[in-house]
């Protein structure tokens, strides 16, 4: 009886004993799972990602390979103008502001490197061809997000026109 006693315990404390042993490294066994066993990579080494699907360019706008800008096909009628108001100032206004000058109500919240709102009617954002304009309003640049989620392809050129007829204005 008290030998059966004996061989359950030893089988019951084997377990335990092997625990802790391997435990408190008494018993040297290599696990894999070790963290000082792993390839190590230091600050700005290793090889370079490409930018996910998708994400806002911070270089400049992306343009197409071939070279060319998207056509602006919306005539600037007076209906587009009138659309384009509508849209410029529920999604550019807040950044941009009304009179497009790069001081919108949100504008000042904007931390560098975001925090420099574009001014439109800069002399150098006239020059611009309105398919780069259309990339910008699609692609994001910088601070600036994407709005292709916002705002359809005639609703952007809408804004776009919108936005030439501010130009104009503040010359």
């Amino acid at each position: 009886m008290t030998r059966r006693i004996l061989i359950t315990l030893a089988i019951l404390i084997t377990p335990l004993v092997l625990g802790l042993a391997l435990t408190y490294e008494k018993l040297k066994v290599d696990f894999p799972s070790f963290m000082e066993n792993q390839p190590s990579v230091g600050y700005r080494e290793g090889p370079r990602l490409l930018p996910a699907e998708g994400a806002v360019p911070i270089t400049g706008v992306e343009s197409p390979p071939d070279g060319s800008l998207p056509e602006n096909p919306v005539a600037a009628t007076q209906d587009s103008i009138e659309r384009g108001k509508v849209y410029f100032d529920i999604h550019c206004a807040v950044c941009h502001g009304e009179d497009a000058k790069g001081d919108g109500p949100v504008a000042a919240y904007f931390k560098p490197p975001a925090s420099d709102v574009a001014d439109l009617t800069d002399e150098r954002i006239r020059k611009e061809e309105d398919g780069l304009i259309y990339l910008t309003i699609t692609k994001g640049f910088q601070g600036m997000p994407s709005l292709a989620e916002n705002l359809t392809p005639a609703e952007r050129w809408d804004a776009i026109n919108y936005l030439r007829t501010i130009q104009r204005s503040s010359n």
